[in-house]
């Protein structure tokens, strides 16, 4: 239980109790069947179609947000909150004036929606509203707004309000700035009936509050994009009609509605340097974030690359590794061949030695076989020599005789 005896995540309508945003997977009964409503009847009895440029990244689902939008005709906050729900998974919970709620069957259907009603004349009751919203927030839900606080007379941007930028703030949340052209072809103050065959052209931006950002900042940053995108989608728009009655600037000169000019060139006087400022932050901001984003790709580029070296370190060692393995395989192949080498040309030599060394052996046995046999023929033929002397010589004379 809260402090107001409530369960968590639960928050009192009037005499209605509904489940915030956060703790829902799928908006209410009573919120599907007045959004439904609407928008089946645009798009099955009139043949109204929806064309939506999603943001450039995309917020959770359970991500709280303060939606913001410019508002055209009665019709465009269903048109709004169904494209939300949609395409980004959030129900939204508008803030609605007060005298909606008096309507008998309208009234129930919006309290059971989780609408907020706001009291735009009693500053109290904008308090209320003001802390209503800020609890959707907490909880986790995503309130709708329209920060102009009424319906523009003339297509044109009127001056926005400091609310949403208040809650955006103190609730640490995100702003959805939803930009949309075309709506006001029904349920307007130019055109009463819908027409048929509508194309509605919308953008969704997600903008996020700076650090140390106020209100007034913030809501000339809203502004600023508002009106940009506002031209673009005027530029853009698949069924140009300049000379149509719903055409902006839609309001007559001499008519009532002219007062709604007089007033956005007032705010435009007055907005000027505040949306110059807000433009020249977003793009300090946007060339801050490309160069952090450049570092961080300088830094995803040097640690690959320092990843990449030691790898080529890794297989450098391993190729020296492996090289030197093989130059030891080789070597020792090497080695082993010369010992073989070797142990065969000393067999060899070996071999040749004794071969050598049994003919020397023979020869030598041979020469002292015919050194024997020529020493036993030697004395035979001294003694036959000196029988031969003998007999030549004469015998010697008597000296006596």
């Amino acid at each position: 239980m809260d402090g107001r005896g409530l369960p968590l995540g639960w928050r009192r309508k009037g005499s209605w109790v509904v489940e915030s945003a956060g703790v829902r997977s799928r908006p209410p009964l009573p919120w599907r069947l007045l959004v439904g409503a609407v928008v089946g009847f645009l798009r099955w009895l009139r043949g109204w179609r929806v064309r939506v440029r999603p943001p450039e990244v995309a917020p959770p689902s359970t991500q709280p947000l303060v939606g913001v939008f410019n508002h055209t005709s009665a019709i465009d906050g269903f048109l709004i909150a169904h494209a939300v729900w949609r395409g980004l998974g959030h129900w939204v919970q508008p803030l609605v004036k007060a005298e909606l709620f008096e309507v008998p069957v309208l009234g129930t259907l919006a309290r059971g929606a989780g609408a907020t009603p706001v009291h735009r004349s009693e500053g109290a009751g904008r308090e209320l509203a003001y802390d209503d919203a800020i609890a959707v927030l907490r909880g986790g839900g995503t309130v709708l707004i329209a920060p102009e606080s009424t319906t523009t007379h003339d297509g044109s941007l009127l001056p926005l309000r400091l609310g949403a930028a208040r809650l955006a703030l103190e609730a640490g949340v995100d702003v959805l700035v939803v930009t949309h052209f075309g709506a006001q072809r029904g349920f307007s103050p130019v055109v009463r009936f819908p027409e048929r065959g509508v194309t509605v052209t919308m953008t969704l931006d997600v903008l996020t509050p700076y650090p140390d950002e106020d209100a007034t900042s913030l809501t000339g940053r809203i502004a600023a994009i508002m009106l940009d995108r506002s031209a673009e989608l005027r530029d853009s728009y698949p069924d140009r009609q300049p000379d149509a009655p719903w055409w902006p600037p839609y309001a007559a000169p001499a008519s009532p509605t002219a007062v709604a000019r007089d007033n956005l060139e007032r705010y435009q006087d007055s907005m000027a340097q505040t949306i110059a400022q807000a433009r020249e932050r977003m793009a300090r901001y946007a060339l801050e974030h490309d160069l952090e984003q450049r570092l961080a790709e300088a830094r995803e580029r040097a640690h690959a690359a320092a990843v990449e070296l030691a790898e080529a370190r890794d297989r450098a060692q391993q190729a020296t590794a492996e090289l030197a393995a093989r130059s030891r395989e080789r070597a020792e192949l090497m080695a082993e061949h010369t010992r073989e080498r070797a142990g065969s040309l000393t067999e060899q030599a070996k071999d040749r030695v004794e071969d050598l060394t049994e003919q020397a052996r023979d020869l030598t046995e041979q020469v002292r076989e015919g050194a024997a046999q020529l020493q036993d023929r030697l004395p035979t033929r001294n003694d036959d020599a000196s029988g031969a002397e003998s007999e030549r010589e004469p015998p010697a004379a008597d000296s006596d005789g």
